[in-house]
């Protein structure tokens, strides 16, 4: 019971996250612009055609997420007053 309750807990936090994508729609900038200002805050790095999370961007609430085929960053809404 206990478990199920925690699992809850954690989507209900992860439901909360937004993409990047939906970052860039508030924004009214294009996704890879918002990468690019994640890159310069320290959040994300470039790695070939990808970007990873780093420790600086899980510190600011950021987490890495997979489909299965393409891996991508949920963030706190926070994050978008750093953006701007």
């Amino acid at each position: 019971m206990a478990e199920e309750k925690a699992k809850s807990t954690k989507k209900q936090k992860e439901s909360s996250k937004l993409t990047t994508s939906k970052i860039a729609v508030q924004l009214e900038m294009k996704t890879n612009e918002v990468n690019k200002k994640l890159v310069e805050l320290g959040y994300l790095e470039k790695k070939g055609k990808n970007y990873e999370m780093t420790k600086e961007g899980k510190a600011a609430g950021g987490q890495m997420k997979s489909n299965g085929s393409r891996a991508y960053a949920l963030w706190d809404e926070a994050v978008i007053k750093e953006i701007k």
